[in-house]
């Protein structure tokens, strides 16, 4: 009789541990990945507007355009153009490579890049 008391109090208790043990785990929480909450936290906010643009000028055009054409080109082919060099026509910078030598055959990279929203809006590579 005392055999089984001592069973199933220590089946009780054991119960008990796990039923604490299992409830702890329910209320653990993965920790949330920063990018899932900064995209959380970017929900209803608005977007800034800057008053030139966000590619104001020459530079920023280049360095954007250079960029695009490393991804789609590779780099020889933006280390072969330099200098690139911008101008902009209405709203919209057009960013060309460097012939070397000058003069030769051949053609550079082009890109059309919004001054606005800083969209690439064409790209190609004159041959």
């Amino acid at each position: 009789m005392k055999t089984s008391k001592i069973a199933t109090v220590s089946l009780l208790l054991l119960f008990f541990v796990l039923s604490v043990w299992a409830a702890g785990q329910q209320n653990q929480q993965k920790p949330m990945d920063e990018w899932e909450a900064l995209q959380i936290s970017l929900q209803g906010t608005q977007s800034i507007h800057p008053k030139n643009g966000f590619v104001p000028d020459e530079s920023t055009a280049i360095q954007i355009a250079e960029a695009a054409v490393k991804a789609q080109y590779g780099e020889k082919t933006v280390s072969d153009e330099q200098p690139f060099h911008a101008r902009l026509y209405g709203e919209t910078w057009i960013v060309k490579g460097t012939l070397h030598p000058q003069g030769a055959l051949g053609g550079t990279a082009v890109v059309k890049i919004s001054k606005l929203d800083g969209k690439i809006l064409f790209m190609t590579h004159q041959y």
